[in-house]
């Protein structure tokens, strides 16, 4: 009998004592302590602890203790949770005045965790985005410099994801869909790239855009003769006319394409006059020059 009132007491006790709750004076205060003392994984958990299970915990407390979590995962370059904690924060408390911070340590994360330039670039995106909303919404931020920062450096990934695409279509002979890319790199990017270099790019794809499409133009020609051949031997009216509108289609196609060789040539020219007026010491005036004397001559 009284080891069963021993047993019974005994169990009683370590209910009490696992029962026994968590209130935010065991973990917010001492939490924030250790992440000043740089003591991470120690604050880390006490946080957490704070966060999900302390009583008591008020709408700034639970503020707080995200601020300090989301700010460890950051200081241990943790870049993946540290955005999932920052994100969290934006969603729960906007009108925060660390917003600003907030929103630069987060595009910093998705900085560090950004892919090279010849990789998807929307981790680059979300930088940027964050960084513009500070940049717009809190221009007396002390961390609109470092937003700014970040924008150039996510403008300078986008323009060589995008000069990197153009010079894979050039390497694979596609020149005129080269000139394209190359193009938008010069309109879009104007402060990234080297304008000598994209200039010359765009005009020397443009002016060798008939080589993409020697198959294409030759396939279409070959139709064009086998349906004149079909139209001379057909009798029948009906079918001769099905098979002259065939024809006038594959034309207006062949024709389509002709049209944008020869512009794409008189618009390298004018590129290449141009890019030789504009920056005579750059080290790809010669290729310019080159170039322009091998169109002149093709007329």
């Amino acid at each position: 009998m009284k080891k069963t009132i021993t047993a019974l007491l005994t169990a009683g006790l370590l209910f009490s004592c696992a029962e026994k709750p968590i209130t935010k004076g065991d973990v917010l205060n001492k939490g924030i302590a250790l992440y000043k003392k740089g003591e991470y994984d120690d604050a880390k958990e006490l946080l957490k602890k704070a966060i999900y299970k302390a009583k008591g915990m008020t709408t700034a407390d639970i503020m707080e203790a995200r601020y300090y979590l989301a700010n460890i995962y950051y200081k241990q370059e943790n870049y993946v949770d540290a955005i999932v904690e920052f994100e969290e924060y934006l969603s729960l408390f906007p009108t925060s005045p660390k917003v600003p911070e907030v929103l630069y340590k987060l595009a910093d994360s998705y900085m560090k965790i950004s892919p090279s330039p010849d990789r998807d670039l929307t981790y680059v995106r979300k930088a940027m985005e964050k960084a513009e909303e500070i940049v717009d919404n809190y221009p007396d931020s002390p961390y609109v410099e470092k937003a700014k920062q970040i924008i150039k450096k996510a403008r300078q990934i986008e323009a060589q994801h995008l000069f990197e695409i153009a010079q894979l279509y050039e390497n694979l002979g596609k020149y005129y869909s080269a000139s394209v890319y190359y193009n938008t790199v010069y309109d879009e990017y104007p402060e990234e790239i080297e304008k000598d270099l994209i200039l010359y790019k765009i005009a020397y794809n443009l002016a060798n855009s008939d080589k993409q499409y020697e198959d294409k133009i030759e396939e279409y020609r070959e139709k064009i003769k086998k349906l004149e051949k079909k139209i001379k031997e057909e009798k029948n009216l009906e079918k001769k006319n099905v098979l002259i509108n065939r024809k006038k289609l594959l034309e207006e196609q062949l024709n389509k394409l002709l049209d944008r060789i020869s512009n794409g040539k008189k618009r390298a020219l004018t590129i290449l006059k141009y890019g030789i007026e504009k920056y005579p010491g750059s080290k790809y005036i010669n290729d310019m020059k080159e170039l322009l004397k091998t169109l002149e001559k093709e007329g």
